[in-house]
């Protein structure tokens, strides 16, 4: 953005000119289409606006994400010295092996996990995993072609053993170690020295983890033998109650395949290169997976999923042939409904930097606990408890964490629009914060003093307008009493059934035998065709002689 400057964290516009614009955007363009400035122009003359405020123009620049096979854009020739990332502060130049691993990311057709590792074969495989792997495989995919094969020839399809075609060579690759191998033969100094699994529990308030699995050397601490160890006690934590369908027992909720997808996640997408080490830690709370690498599609890819772009291939099959795992997407969407049903709190990813590392937070509160209703009462009053279910929810999600509006979009079922909209007449009310600009701008609860203040002076408007629509309607009620009469008076020349009354003026039909018949009857308007009695089931109404008003 240019035409705004910030001191102290107030924002003023900045003195740009339509004539200084017009040089602006000429040496723009120039050099983002000149291959000696940067390596790939991403920006379109829609990604680029001018907006005039005052006699200032503001020029605004979207700068889209750029997809992972045209990773690294760098300034200049030399990717090595031209390659920057934004970071909190600012932007940052990239390190040799950040560039490194962004050509990695970027050759999508050799997967990071396909490389051969020399000197590393069977010997290297622990047979008990293997054997397992092949006992899971037959229930998910019993008839599965591949079962009959020998261990090696297994592994081969799976990715998971490689023979080079140029050079002739082969061994294992780098996925059939990790997810086969030793540990001894894992952690060799030729194979991936820094590779490491951790799970720890956490009790209420405790620091210390009350139960852990890690990579100690006393287990075959590969990725098979992690996933099945930490599952069941991922899966302990959501609540599942027993019943039947039929005469199976279905002992799993759609939270289950949210933690399983979340964790296969985790293990797909790591880089295993310098520092391999996921982490996934179980709180009360919540639960975090963390893993090292960046992310290869944005978060609003992630969790919109249908989009698989993914750095490990072969162990994404490994985990896909045991019924695990989502080839079709990212996954992301598996973890949101499994949430969304248990009314839990929505995850979320924060992405962090040196060294590179994901984490994907999923909350286990739910978005309406006790506690959060306590305290938005406490801070707004009973007022909340008009307000609407979208509305309830940024309130309730604000309590722990600023949202944003594209944050909200995975919480809500709403337009970015109308969310705007509404995070507006939140922040109009007293309800919400506002700070940033643009697409930037977050929101956080207001502050208890103004919030209290806000909420005195809505409640006051808001009897104000009870007594006002009182009176309105009760000013409209009469207006369609005296129209339908009107109508009626001369619809009903000939006798006429209630029904047809109703339909003629178009009102519901308990509106019109309840209320209206019943007046114009009082007024002497109509007469009944069977006056002795009145609910004959052949009843009809005609205007009575000199009756019509």
């Amino acid at each position: 953005m240019f035409g705004v400057k910030e001191h102290n964290g107030i924002f003023t516009p900045d003195l740009i000119d339509d004539s200084l614009t017009d040089t602006l955007l000429k040496t723009f363009w120039k050099q983002v289409r000149s291959k000696d400035s940067i390596s790939l122009g991403l920006l379109s003359n829609n990604d680029v606006k001018v907006i005039k405020y005052g006699k200032n123009n503001i020029i605004l620049f979207n700068i889209p994400r750029v997809p992972i096979s045209d990773r690294p854009v760098y300034v200049g020739r030399d990717p090595m010295t031209g390659s920057y990332r934004r970071g909190h502060e600012g932007d940052y130049r990239c390190t040799p092996s950040e560039v490194r691993q962004m050509f990695a990311d970027a050759n999508i057709e050799v997967p990071a996990d396909s490389r051969l590792l020399e000197n590393f074969g069977m010997d290297d495989i622990d047979i008990d995993t293997i054997n397992q792997y092949r006992q899971r495989m037959a229930v998910a995919n019993p008839d599965h072609v591949w079962l009959s094969l020998d261990n090696k020839q297994l592994l081969q399809k799976l990715g998971g053993y490689r023979v080079d075609r140029r050079t002739k060579k082969e061994g294992l690759t780098v996925a059939g170690l990790l997810m086969f191998g030793k540990w001894s033969s894992i952690r060799d100094v030729d194979g991936m020295p820094n590779y490491g699994v951790d799970y720890r529990e956490y009790t209420a308030y405790s620091e210390r983890w009350s139960h852990r699995i890690f990579s100690d050397g006393s287990w075959e601490a590969n990725l098979f033998q992690f996933f099945y160890r930490v599952l069941p006690r991922l899966h302990n934590v959501i609540d599942t109650p027993f019943r039947l369908e039929g005469s199976t027992r279905i002992d799993q909720k759609p939270a289950h395949k949210s933690i399983r997808e979340a964790l296969v996640n985790c293990i797909i997408h790591t880089t295993y290169g310098s520092i391999a080490r996921i982490v996934v830690n179980c709180y009360p709370n919540e639960i975090v997976f963390s893993n090292p690498g960046t992310m290869l599609v944005s978060q609003r890819q992630f969790f919109t999923g249908g989009q698989s772009v993914c750095r490990n291939q072969s162990l994404q099959v490994m985990f896909s042939l045991l019924g695990v795992g989502d080839q079709a997407g990212s996954g992301g969407d598996v973890i949101l409904h499994g949430w969304q049903e248990e009314n839990l709190r929505t995850p979320y990813i924060i992405e962090s930097d040196r060294p590179d590392k994901v984490e994907l937070f999923m909350p286990l509160e739910s978005i309406f606990s006790k506690k959060i209703k306590n305290e938005l009462t406490e801070r707004f009053g009973e007022g909340i408890n008009n307000l609407d279910h979208n509305s309830l929810t940024i309130l309730a999600t604000a309590v722990s964490e600023d949202v944003t509006n594209e944050r909200l979009q995975y919480i809500i079922d709403a337009h970015r629009a109308d969310i705007t909209l509404l995070l507006r007449e939140l922040c109009r009310n007293g309800y919400l914060e506002a700070y940033g600009i643009g697409r930037g701008t977050h929101y956080k609860l207001a502050r208890f003093d103004k919030a209290k203040d806000k909420a005195k002076d809505k409640a006051k408007d808001k009897a104000k307008d009870k007594v006002k629509d009182k009176v309105k309607d009760k000013a409209g009620a009469r207006r369609k009493k005296e129209i339908a009469i009107k109508e009626l008076s001369l619809y009903c020349g000939t006798w006429r059934k209630s029904s047809e009354m109703a339909r003629h003026v178009g009102e519901e039909f308990q509106y019109i035998s309840r209320r209206i018949i019943p007046e114009m009857l009082r007024r002497g308007i109509l007469v009944r065709e069977y006056p002795d009695i009145p609910t004959h089931p052949a009843q009809r109404y005609k205007i009575k002689p000199n009756g019509e008003i």
